[in-house]
């Protein structure tokens, strides 16, 4: 369970020719109805930090092309509305080398408004992403599993009496396939996702901007 997210099936697209049923429905039907196979998934304490302080020293290589994380590292430590601070990028999940089914969450930021707080574990979708939103949302429910929430709130000092919501999340932004089932989604055409989305406590936001494609 802890590497369904890899699963070729959950990046299917498309619909079946007998039914017409979107691929990812049918799974998301599935899951539904074994939600409990997910408590099976084991958390893992890093001993080192999930803060690398090295990380406010940002380095772009304008000419990768890996355009998700540069995106990642642009946003990094910027203030969201709906977000709050994006505290960190690529935060590392793994102890041992061998940890199975570890990758690192994307982006994590803080939000602090009338007495609430809230730590958002991100998985980001960014232009051009052609996987499908499940496995977006099952990627970040892994990890949201696998980390050490204590550890993790402490490790950024956010170590306070009052309680921190933890919420797994996606964020994607236009153009890419993950936005367009998100859309697909809010209209009524995925409704077993929605369903397997709100079973989890996943949260959907969605970001617009203009992109200068000659710094991108």
């Amino acid at each position: 369970i802890n590497t369904l997210y890899n699963a070729k099936c959950v990046n299917r697209k498309g619909k079946t020719k007998v039914t017409k049923e979107f691929y990812t429905e049918i799974i998301a039907q599935e899951l539904l109805k074994n939600l409990k196979k997910f408590d099976s998934i084991s958390q893992i304490t890093r001993k080192n930090s999930y803060c690398r302080k090295e990380h406010r020293k940002i380095t772009i290589d304008l000419e990768s092309n890996r355009k998700e994380e540069i995106f990642a590292k642009r946003i990094a430590y910027l203030n969201f509305e709906e977000l709050g601070e994006i505290k960190d990028y690529q935060i590392p999940l793994k102890d041992k080398a061998d940890d199975e089914g570890v990758g690192k969450i994307d982006l994590i930021s803080y939000k602090e408004k009338d007495n609430l707080r809230t730590l958002y574990l991100i998985e980001l979708k960014y232009i051009g992403n052609d996987e499908t939103l499940l496995r977006a949302l099952l990627e970040i429910y892994t990890y949201y599993k696998i980390v050490d929430i204590e550890k993790i709130i402490k490790d950024f000092d956010l170590d306070k009496k009052e309680k921190i919501k933890i919420v797994p999340t996606v964020l994607v932004v236009p153009d890419c396939n993950p936005n367009k089932e998100l859309e697909q989604m809010e209209f009524g055409e995925r409704p077993k996702l929605k369903a397997l989305s709100l079973a989890l406590g996943i949260k959907f936001f969605t970001l617009e901007f203009f992109v200068d494609e000659t710094i991108l």
